[in-house]
């Protein structure tokens, strides 16, 4: 990541200027917050799933109530309704293969409306960034 100063330099302004823009980024949402990306095998949790999830009533209120169980779920770290077969695609992280059972079984298995899940473990995270191109 580039500090101001040297964004500033890459720019040919001045540090103050990249400041202003920086604060004008946020103040209009465009910014919505800073993140770190965590080095999760130092962390322990470096086992990463996908979880595609279909539900089974896709009425509004239905889907609505598996959503909010959904989020309520701590081990969820992204969480996307999407197009497709598959309606819904979700990201977990654990220390161990027992965790994400317990999550599996345990958890998700006793949400309602839930049609079937097929997970899909990662082998090798090639890349892991937030970054976001803006032409």
């Amino acid at each position: 990541m580039e500090t101001a100063k040297e964004m500033a330099y890459d720019l040919s302004l001045t540090t103050t200027l990249i400041y202003e823009r920086i604060k004008k980024l946020q103040k209009t949402g465009i910014i919505k917050q800073y993140v770190a990306l965590l080095d999760t095998d130092i962390l322990g949790n470096s086992i990463l799933v996908f979880m595609n999830i279909t539900i089974e009533d896709h009425h509004s209120e239905k889907r609505n109530e598996f959503v909010q169980e959904m989020r309520k779920l701590n081990d969820v770290i992204e969480f996307y309704h999407r197009s497709g077969s598959l309606d819904f695609l979700v990201k977990v992280r654990f220390s161990d293969i027992r965790s994400f059972k317990n999550l599996y079984v345990n958890e998700v298995a006793s949400i309602h409306n839930i049609g079937d899940v097929e997970s899909q473990m990662v082998l090798e995270e090639i890349k892991y960034s937030t970054k976001t191109i803006i032409e």
